[in-house]
Order: structure tokens, then C-alpha cells, then sequence
């Protein structure tokens, strides 16, 4: 299962709309991704599970149904597993200190701490653990499509881009990341990517951020998944 949460700017600035569409997107979609990622390594974040900050050292446990197929009965369970996953995999990649401090039921019971690695990445989205990195930087504007939303009824303006990525650390360039979060190796290697960002058309033709390719949060697969 790829969970994928997409989230608008932080914060949605209106912006002017000149006569005949001559408004500049691409310098004003830029600065907006730069704005809300000013240290430049924040554009896509691979998220490790709900574990806040207070919670370190943090010890995971086991849920009973955790080993059950994804429904809507068994998500706690499947993500919590997930998560402990994902805290292995991490330490793998020298993001956490791993101890085993004892055993419930005949399964290991490990204790995780962020090392300074994990530090210089981790990102705290809605109170948890996620590991961040890159620049968005736009290319070139591809178009632009007015539609009506269905559910409000109000007026969005769709505007291809397409775009790269910059700022890429070593960590994410392997092929067991590729697999667990589902990433087109293209993200990794800074090639050319097709992509969106949607505005709300508001009044005296002003323009509001609702959503774009900043900002993108991947939760893993379990490993079982297909």
C-alpha cells in the first residue's frame, strides 16, 4: 500500500494575475517552494511513523493483527508495523542507534535513539519522525488549465510544470529506498520530471497556492506488500 499525502504551501499567499495570462508562474511557484523550504533540503520526505520527539528514546511494541492484510479495521495495526520497519531500515542507514531491551512474546523488543545523522535530516511533520531531503527547482511552464471544482465549485487553475530535483544526498540513492517508497529513480538523480501546481482563483483575478510538488510526504510499503 503507497500512502501519499500531498500538502499545500504553508502559507498560501494570493498572488496578481496580469491581463492576457502574462503571469510570471515560474518565478512566483519558485519562490514559493523556496520560501517554505529555506534550508533546501526539505522538498520530499520519507516518513518513518508517529513517533514525536518527546518520545526518544523510543521503544517499539507489537499489535496483534499487525501481521493481517491493510482494511480499514487493521490500518493501526499495519502502520505500527510499518513503522517498526521503518525504524530498522533507518538504523541501516545510520539514522538510529538500535538496542534490544528485552523480549514480549518471543519477539524482540529494540530501543531507538536519532543519532546526529538522523539530526541533520529528520523533520518533524504533524509531530513525527519523518527524513527529508532537496530542492525543488521549476524548469519551464508547460500550461495552464482553468476547472471547477467539483465539490466547492470554485475556480482552480492547474499549471504543468516540469521540474528537478536538487540537493540529493547519498542515502537515497539505493535500490532498497527505491523499493520501500516507491520513488522513480529520476527524483534521485536530478533528471526532468513532469508535475503540478494547482492554484484557487479567487476574486479581482488573484491566485492562491493549494497544492504542488513541494511538499511531498512517501509513507513505506510493507515488506510483504506487492
Amino acid at each position: 500500500m503507497n500512502k501519499l499525502l500531498f500538502i499545500g504551501l504553508v502559507t498560501l499567499s494570493a498572488l496578481g494575475l496580469t491581463a492576457c495570462d502574462n503571469y510570471p508562474y515560474k518565478e512566483k511557484i519558485q519562490r514559493g517552494y523556496d520560501w517554505n523550504n529555506q534550508t533546501g533540503d526539505k522538498a520530499i520526505c520519507m516518513m518513518v511513523g508517529s513517533v514525536s520527539p518527546s518520545m526518544y528514546p523510543y521503544t517499539i511494541k507489537y499489535m496483534e493483527g499487525e501481521d493481517l492484510p491493510f482494511s480499514q479495521d487493521t490500518q493501526m495495526e499495519y502502520f505500527n508495523r510499518v513503522k517498526n520497519e521503518n525504524l530498522h531500515y533507518f538504523t541501516q542507514l545510520g539514522f538510529f542507534t538500535e538496542e534490544k531491551v528485552g523480549e514480549t512474546e518471543g519477539k524482540p523488543l529494540y530501543r531507538y535513539q536519532l543519532t546526529d545523522l538522523g539530526r541533520q535530516y529528520v523533520d518533524w511533520f504533524q509531530n513525527e519522525t519523518n527524513f527529508c531531503f532537496g530542492r525543488v527547482v521549476v524548469d519551464s511552464i508547460d500550461g495552464t488549465k482553468d476547472i471547477i471544482n467539483g465539490v466547492g465549485g470554485g475556480k482552480e487553475r492547474d499549471v504543468s510544470i516540469t521540474y528537478h530535483i536538487e540537493n540529493i544526498p547519498d542515502w537515497i540513492k539505493n535500490s532498497d529506498a527505491y523499493a520501500r517508497y516507491r520513488y522513480s529513480k529520476k527524483v534521485t538523480t536530478g533528471e526532468k520530471l513532469s508535475g503540478r501546481h494547482t492554484f484557487k482563483v479567487l476574486r479581482n483575478d488573484k491566485l492562491e497556492t493549494i497544492t504542488g510538488v513541494s511538499g511531498r510526504y512517501k509513507w513505506a510499503t510493507r515488506s510483504d506488500d506487492k
